[in-house]
């Protein structure tokens, strides 16, 4: 036994580093990240900020400090422009939606009742007893229903001005820690340095180079699929001839960014509420876009996402698999960032490359 472990110990003691890091990571993502979470935002904004900030302190002999100023300024107007852009016209078609709600929801009330006498005339031909227990079942469900929707919308909306004060307290922390990484980026960078062996920054840069790349990726590979799916959605609904394209399109795209989500949370009941109101031409439209949506981001977003943090697509999806069982919601996040982070430990020679 001793011979065999002298004999496989360098692959052993390996192996061993690759389940501390695992583990590691596992337990930075689950106990750490949500309370440095602003911290690491104001880290990848004070990086993207980088060459204007430098740019700016070089060309026109600015401080360091004010050049950040500008520079997150500068930001905050163009994506603030873009954002508003989009906004007024997505709050025109949400106002409009909400002057029409009334009627939506008196033919969605007539569609339940049709639904109920179509149930009931199926029922006619059973004994009085089956019919009398199986309709008082189908009116507890519709009244169930119709009962729960608005306070789960209220409920929704509650808890959506709830979190404002936590989303402005995050917000204003991340643009002020922003501000202090971008002006004195060099002094912490030193600082770090200086505690740490010399032989560990070039492999620490390294690490942090290519986990920024392959985070970058990710976001720039969700923003891909977003902007197609919305867009996929807004044209299959105009040809469709649905009201609020772009609305109800923007709102798919965002929410088919959630992998416990996905489109299908929308078009899904939407096709059926259409199919048993008897648009059948509208119910089968729907469930076309949906599958359109689907066949899209399977195949293309393995791809995509594979070529933007430089992992084969087969070993992002997988990724992407194994970090949603494991962690959730955001293993779709971090499994390809663990694969992008073992691929690097393998650059700096902590890990064996492969054959």
């Amino acid at each position: 036994m001793a011979d065999l472990y002298q004999k496989h110990k360098t692959i052993i003691h390996r192996l061993l580093i690759i389940w501390m890091v695992i583990l590691g990571v596992y337990l930075f993502f689950r106990y750490v990240f949500s309370y440095i979470a602003p911290f690491v935002v104001a880290w990848i904004l004070s990086s993207l900020i980088e060459p204007m900030v430098r740019g700016l302190h070089k060309k026109f002999k600015l401080s360091r400090g004010f050049s950040s100023i500008l520079s997150i300024i500068f930001m905050l107007v163009f994506i603030g422009t873009i954002v508003t852009g989009i906004f007024m016209r997505f709050s025109e078609q949400a106002q409009e939606f909400a002057r029409a709600l009334p009627s939506y929801y008196d033919s969605f009330a007539h569609t339940l009742d049709n639904l109920r006498w179509k149930t009931e005339s199926l029922f006619f031909g059973l004994p009085i007893n089956i019919q009398t227990l199986l309709m008082d079942n189908v009116d507890e469900m519709i009244k169930g229903f119709s009962n729960r929707l608005a306070p789960g919308v209220g409920k929704g909306s509650i808890g959506f001005v709830a979190a404002l004060p936590n989303a402005l307290f995050f917000t204003i922390v991340t643009l002020i820690s922003t501000f202090f990484m971008s002006k004195d980026k060099e002094k912490i960078r030193a600082f770090i340095e200086r505690q740490l062996p010399k032989s560990w920054v070039v492999k620490i840069d390294i690490i942090r180079r290519d986990l920024f790349g392959a985070l970058l990726g990710y976001i720039k590979t969700q923003l891909i699929l977003m902007l197609f799916t919305s867009m996929i959605c807004m044209i299959g609904l105009r040809i469709l001839d649905f009201e609020y394209a772009l609305l109800i399109g923007i709102i798919i795209g965002i929410v088919d960014a959630f992998p416990i989500l996905g489109s299908g949370t929308i078009l899904i009941p939407w096709a059926a509420y259409h199919g048993l109101s008897g648009n059948l031409y509208g119910a089968i439209g729907l469930l076309i876009i949906y599958g359109v949506v689907v066949l899209f981001r399977q195949t293309f977003e393995p791809k995509v996402l594979g070529s933007q943090i430089g992992v084969y697509p087969l070993i992002t999806l997988m990724a992407m698999y194994i970090g949603i069982k494991v962690f959730g919601f955001l293993g779709i996040i971090i499994g390809p960032i663990l694969v992008i982070f073992l691929k690097t430990m393998q650059k700096i020679g902590i890990i064996p490359k492969w054959k």
